[in-house]
């Protein structure tokens, strides 16, 4: 018998996260009205904290990080392409 795996919408993650958080229900009865298991609960919760930072950093560091992390990439790429190229270039040499 296979296992279904029920997924949920991060309106609704968020939506109950913010409800544990604010203390107004026990966590059992949040997941009783929601019906999920209390596991999901406590780990979107935990999340939220976690991540709750990421909300206030201003739109253009968070763009100024994605630049600098792609432009590491980018140099990686270009490493990967010269490596690759003197080894096949190597490779050749080798064979004669």
């Amino acid at each position: 018998m296979s296992r279904i795996c029920k997924s949920y919408n991060a309106k609704l993650k968020a939506k109950v996260a913010i409800e544990a958080l604010n203390g107004e229900s026990s966590i059992i009865e949040i997941c009783k009205e929601n019906n999920i298991p209390k596991s999901n609960l406590l780990e979107w919760r935990n999340k939220l904290i976690s991540e709750a930072e990421t909300l206030y950093i201003p739109m253009h560091e968070r763009n100024r990080t994605v630049r600098h992390l792609q432009q590491e990439i980018d140099s990686m790429h270009k490493i990967i392409g010269e490596i690759t190229i003197e080894n096949s270039f190597l490779k050749k040499k080798l064979k004669i």
